[in-house]
């Protein structure tokens, strides 16, 4: 019995542990997407690359449909508190949905720096950076009620 509940203790930790270190750096050095992390030229560029290849299926605006989701308000909050590296795997492994894959890491940052602007996070002075572990390192926040047009 004993063996058990210290077995059982052990996995937690384990589980705790992980669940830690893939919410990003343990140093507690994280960014937060309220820093300004992305700039309103890349911002630009990725509206440019979401109208080409984007729009087509989350409606101009990013207001989705019935049938795809929207991509602001609601949309930043299913991804609360994950890693901006979580959201460009995500974009790098399914989006396109008649082509996934087939956007480069630059695009994809692209089109996470104007999904940010979408959904009402300033931009900053210095680009977000295409760098898997540079995107791990920051954190979607919240954005006040309203922000989102």
């Amino acid at each position: 019995m004993r063996a058990w509940v210290l077995g059982a203790a052990a996995l937690g930790l384990g589980l705790a542990a992980a669940q830690g270190s893939a919410a990003g750096p343990a140093t507690g050095a994280a960014t937060g997407t309220g820093a300004g992390v992305y700039t309103e030229a890349q911002a630009a560029e990725g509206a440019a690359i979401f109208a080409e290849r984007c729009a087509m299926c989350h409606g101009k605006q990013a207001e989705g449909t019935w049938e795809v989701p929207a991509l602001k308000g609601r949309f930043m909050a299913n991804w609360g508190h994950g890693t901006l590296a979580a959201l460009s795997d995500y974009l790098a492994r399914a989006m396109p949905q008649f082509a996934p894959g087939t956007l480069s890491q630059e695009d994809n940052v692209r089109l996470v720096a104007f999904l940010l602007k979408t959904n009402g996070h300033r931009a900053g002075a210095k680009p977000l950076s295409a760098d898997h572990a540079a995107l791990a390192g920051i954190t979607l926040d919240a954005v006040p009620a309203g922000a989102v047009k």
